[in-house]
């Protein structure tokens, strides 16, 4: 008999575990797959980890020591997985009767990579997603259905651009092909998006399924707004980083991100959500390695990054804040001994304060990782200025 692995990430998820695992013990009635349930704890500090330990002796519970987030959380248990279809499921879903077979059978098909579920409201009546839709270039990733009757055309089967995490499933060839999540998007948001993009670079094709049913009741784990606008603009900014050209990110994403902006930050408290422009800047250094990126369109499109960030409120009052006549307005920083970001820091005095020292160390944190891209740079900036001028 086939196996197939439910991987569900948990955090502070006391409200959701108990529902959720019942009903996904129900799956394994009158299905053709042995099904092994693994439940990847990212560090709660409610009861949900006990009473799945407790009240749950099939499932296997793994412990991380700390929130990986969620593309972690998932890593760790697909590594951990046995089975030959590798299922990602929320844990504020209830799955519904038959919703691992009608999985299992649109991954019959070879060319069919990833599949994803029919999730609706808990009304059980209100479509939450029936595969996804991507609007470009501002990489928006919007759910096809939502908000609207069952009674729609969503019972019929599709090939879409993505298909949400909160019930994703693929055959382990596939995941061993593309790869694991990337935990780059953490804390969450877009991850699900990307993986299926590179399942479709890979080949494959991504389709809804909607004889897989279950009730979702959509951000069980993600309920502060402002946290989440924060990690949405993030993940988008990194999904478009991944996913456009060079070219396009410049031309066609940046001004249409700056038409956008009123909308991305209604709402916005002290930066809150505006730090996500800066915490691309890393990204363009991480990720753009083509020849396409030239050190003129990664210098452009930085410069363009800090831009979009608007002014931030002080979180402390000015007094506190301006230093002493004829103290310098930047103490120098380790990020002064890379020439562009140092240009960068120099010329962006007001968020370098609002920031201070704890977004500098995230900063350097993210930028020690991705070392050999920054010394690529500097040699590319040596050698364009020892190049003789026409």
């Amino acid at each position: 008999m086939p196996k197939a692995t439910a991987i569900i990430p948990l955090w502070n998820g006391e409200q959701w575990i108990r529902p959720c695992l019942t009903a996904l013990a129900r799956q394994r009635e009158g299905t053709p797959f042995a099904l092994e349930v693994i439940v990847v704890d990212n560090g709660s500090v409610d009861r949900a980890p006990a009473i799945v330990q407790s009240e749950f002796p099939d499932a296997r519970l793994i412990r991380n020591s700390r929130n990986l987030g969620f593309a972690g959380g998932c890593n760790v248990g697909l590594a951990a997985a046995t089975g030959d279809l590798l299922v990602l499921l929320n844990q504020d879903t209830l799955v519904q009767p038959g919703w691992l077979a009608g999985l299992a059978r649109a991954l019959n098909d070879p060319q069919v990579g990833i599949a994803g579920s029919l999730a609706l409201l808990p009304d059980g009546a209100t479509v939450q997603h029936a595969g996804g839709i991507i609007d470009w270039p501002l990489g928006i990733a919007r759910h096809r259905g939502q908000g609207e009757s069952l009674a729609g055309p969503w019972k019929e089967s599709a090939e879409v651009a993505f298909v949400t995490a909160a019930s994703l499933a693929m055959r382990r060839e596939v995941w061993e092909k593309i790869g694991p999540l990337d935990e780059g998007f953490g804390p969450g948001y877009y991850e699900d998006v990307d993986l299926c993009l590179r399942a479709q670079a890979a080949g494959y094709g991504v389709v809804y399924a909607p004889a897989s049913r279950l009730l979702h009741s959509e951000s069980g784990s993600f309920t502060d707004s402002p946290f989440t606008r924060w990690a949405r603009l993030r993940g988008r900014l990194r999904f478009c980083l991944k996913h456009l050209p060079p070219q396009r990110f410049l031309h066609e994403f940046l001004p249409a991100e700056a038409d956008y902006q009123p909308t991305v930050l209604a709402g916005d408290r002290q930066g809150q959500v505006a730090r996500a422009y800066l915490e691309a800047i890393p990204m363009v250094l991480e990720l753009w390695h083509s020849p396409a990126a030239t050190d003129e369109i990664r210098e452009r499109a930085i410069l363009s990054l800090c831009r979009l960030c608007p002014p931030l409120t002080p979180a402390t009052p000015p007094a506190q804040r301006i230093p002493p006549p004829g103290q310098p307005l930047l103490t120098p920083s380790p990020l002064d001994r890379i020439p562009l970001l140092g240009r960068l820091r120099r010329g962006l005095h007001q968020l370098a304060i609002f920031y201070a020292e704890r977004r500098e160390r995230e900063l350097l944190a993210l930028l020690e990782d991705q070392q050999e891209a920054i010394d690529r740079l500097q040699k590319e900036n040596a050698r364009l200025r020892e190049r003789p001028q026409d």
